[in-house]
């Protein structure tokens, strides 16, 4: 194996830089204090370092960094009732340590620039300390009063950092350097020998990787890339398998950013069936051929060839395939490091982006006592262009074994080991919220099992798959689709299997039997941005699927006196025989019977631009008061949808408890007819001050609650639809 060289930084000012975790151990140390590893050195030594020519030293001067007045001192002056002083001081303390506390970039503000500023006497002895809490990376710098005991600046970033073979620091540090390429012999070796282990391994008798199904004996895709290899020349054409023997091959699951030059037509396939010139096709499939080729897979499935892309029906068919290709593949190949099919994946490997910041500190271990050393990089840690993909999450959780190619590692993955065995860097993937290694319910990849289990038990594994298909679905909604109209078929090969092992019925995204649940469904809006509504039509608008970006399932009791009770659900299906599929456009009709409240609607823009929504309407409660709280909206809309005046509440639950009053539902917009499309939802519940008092008796808070709240109380139940 050969890591990637990379020249790093070190003289006698980064030599005093000694990162020594064991003060974590040692005397107890005052709030914030302990969160952080000092150094034995100021910022008058930070400037003495920059004069001497110390790289990291001028790193730290020239990278941005914010100051406690901007993050601590505001949230140190909120109001808070008597008694809660010292927890809201500790909260603002520790608010330094949040990166999204942290303003907006101003990259003028360095450190050098608030050096000047301030001047040497006020600055001078404060101590350089560091934020680590994972072992993986200095997160940023601080600087640090001694005397008052907390945090003055930070730096606005830090870096990812890794210890060397041989090195003693590898006791403490698992970060391995970054091997040069993937594709090396002894990568090759250790994959075959994991795929061999996981399929065939046993130990006296008993399956190592019990929960790791083997290839199906009896199934074939419709077609596959066969692979020969002459003499080191590759003799490539599609094959028709119906009616061939089965024949282990690998699937490929790769970004094709933009329409395919090489791919299968009505006029092409009776060409590809011949011969697949080596030369027309893109990097990404020829590193697929050579890899499977090392591994002695004949058969590649690749979907740009083996569907012919311009047949609507044989296209359709071959999707709903999918599930079964991926599940049925040895392995299937992720090329995840590359952003279009023109890249590949078995190229060499950039360990930085930053090679002229990459600087060796000394490292202080115990047990024995030595003294290695670690090495900085600064590492842009993003999503890899697979994870972004909406139909990758799908073909990643229904493959038994994935071999990944990432920016900086392989990494082979399967049900039983969904950290994967790598070559290099770290032991866990760099995770984000678009990332999911491994389908939590491995008894969905094998339904059988559930037939020996219990009913109590079958229970409890339905309830829990059900909360995991809420986060799942969670994860999905983070990843992009060429086609927004196919956020709901990218997700149905992991619907169908939750559907054969639960009997449950599959509507639009969401399953019968948590529906009530599931209605609550909401856009999470993450960095303040809020997507329009389709103009396309995607799916009714009680589903998840009518809208883009993420969504989450709220936790939730239902107890309320007044649940939503579901009449009818009416779909109808693009395809009768895939009930996991496409509906057809303008299908989904929910009918509830449910209390209902006209409401009035306003939109405030805040500062940072985002969009704050509020319902108001009349209580219908004993007081007639009128009442306004905020809404979370789905999607944003149209001014002149906005100004229309005919938005309602739904309400779906309302518990009056003996402490507090609250309630849930939706909003939604009339269509005429008792017909509603669902615009928003909303969740309410009576702060301390409006809830129950300590010397308010159950009867006088029951009753002040109906004259206050119980804003639907006075409305009849109504049977509607929603769209």
């Amino acid at each position: 194996m050969a890591p990637i060289t990379l020249h790093s930084h070190s003289c006698q000012h980064c030599q005093r830089l000694i990162v020594d975790e064991s003060q974590k151990a040692k005397a107890p140390r005052d709030g914030e204090e302990r969160n952080f590893i000092h150094f034995e050195f100021t910022a008058s030594d930070i400037i003495a370092g920059d004069a001497n020519g110390c790289s990291l030293c001028t790193w730290l001067l020239d990278e941005e960094w914010i100051h406690r007045s901007v993050i601590v001192d505001p949230l140190a002056e909120t109001r808070v009732r008597f008694g809660f002083e010292s927890v809201l001081a500790a909260a603002a303390e520790a608010a330094i340590r949040i990166d999204e506390r942290m303003p907006p970039t101003n990259p003028d503000n360095t450190l050098r620039r608030f050096y000047a500023q301030t001047g040497a006497e006020e600055m001078a002895d404060l101590r350089l300390a560091y934020f680590c809490n994972d072992n993986l990376t200095i997160r940023f710098f601080g600087l640090w009063n001694t005397a008052a005991k907390h945090m003055v600046y930070r730096s606005r970033s830090g870096f990812s950092f890794f210890a060397s073979p041989g090195n003693p620091a590898l006791r403490m540090i698992s970060t391995r350097p970054v091997e040069e390429q993937a594709g090396l012999q002894d990568v090759v070796e250790r994959a075959a020998a994991w795929l061999k282990e996981c399929i065939h391994g046993k130990i006296r008798g008993t399956k190592i990787h019990a929960v790791c199904p083997a290839p199906s004996e009896d199934y074939m895709p419709t077609r596959l890339i066969e692979i020969t290899n002459n003499d080191g020349q590759f003799e490539l054409k599609v094959r028709e398998m119906k009616g061939c023997p089965t024949e282990p091959y690998a699937a490929l699951s790769y970004c094709w950013g933009g329409d395919q030059a090489t791919k299968s037509t009505q006029a092409l396939l009776p060409q590809w069936m011949i011969s697949i010139p080596w030369d027309k096709l893109p990097q990404t499939l020829q590193d697929a051929v050579t890899f499977c080729d090392k591994l002695h897979i004949r058969f590649l499935w690749v979907d740009a060839l083996c569907i012919v892309q311009d047949d609507p029906n044989h296209k359709a068919r071959e999707i709903a395939q999918m599930p079964n290709v991926y599940r049925n593949s040895i392995f299937t190949i992720a090329a995840s490091r590359a952003s279009n099919v023109q890249e590949g994946f078995l190229g060499e490997r950039i360990a930085t982006e930053f090679p002229d910041l990459v600087f060796e500190l000394p490292y202080r271990v115990t047990r024995p006592p030595a003294l290695g050393s670690i090495t900085l990089i600064k590492t842009k840690i993003e999503p890899e262009p697979l994870d972004t993909r909406g139909w990758a999450l799908q073909e990643r959780l229904l493959s038994p074994r994935t071999i990944e190619f990432g920016s900086r590692q392989l990494r082979c993955i399967c049900q039983h080991n969904p950290r994967g065995i790598i070559d290099g860097w770290r032991l866990h993937p760099e995770t984000n919220s678009s990332r999911q290694d491994k389908l939590s319910d491995t008894v969905v990849l094998q339904f059988d099992a559930l037939q020996d289990q219990p009913a109590h038990a079958q229970r409890a594994g339905f309830e829990e798959a059900m909360e995991n298909w809420f986060s799942l679905v969670k994860v999905y909604s983070h990843r992009r689709l060429t086609l927004p109209t196919d956020r709901i078929l990218a997700i149905s090969g992991i619907a169908e299997r939750y559907g054969r092992v639960f009997g449950d019925q599959y509507c639009a995204g969401l399953w019968r039997s948590t529906f009530a649940k599931a209605l609550y469904w909401k856009p999470t809006h993450e960095g303040g941005k809020m997507h329009p509504r389709p103009q396309a039509w995607q799916g009714p608008s009680w589903s998840w699927i009518s809208v883009n970006g993420p969504v989450e399932f709220p936790r939730f009791k239902s107890t309320g006196e007044h649940e939503p009770q579901i009449i009818a659900i009416d779909i109808e299906l693009a395809n009768p025989a895939d009930p996991y599929g496409a509906l057809l456009e303008g299908s989904g009709r929910l009918t509830v019977r449910a209390r209902m409240s006209p409401a009035v609607l306003r939109f405030e823009e805040r500062r940072d631009g985002m969009l704050e929504v509020f319902a108001g309407s009349i209580s219908m409660g004993g007081g007639n008061d009128i009442f306004q709280i905020p809404i979370t909206y789905d999607a944003l809309e149209t001014e002149e949808e906005r100004g229309e005046n005919n938005a309602v509440f739904l309400e779906l639950s309302t518990v009056l408890g003996e402490q507090k009053w609250s309630t849930k539902g939706l909003i939604a917009r009339g269509e005429g007819n008792d017909t509603f499309t669902r615009i928003g939802t909303f969740d309410y519940t009576t702060s301390d001050e409006r809830s129950r008092q300590n010397d308010e008796s159950l009867e006088a808070w029951q009753k002040r609650m109906h004259y206050e709240f119980c804003w639907f109380s006075g409305n009849k139940e109504k049977v509607v639809d929603i769209v």
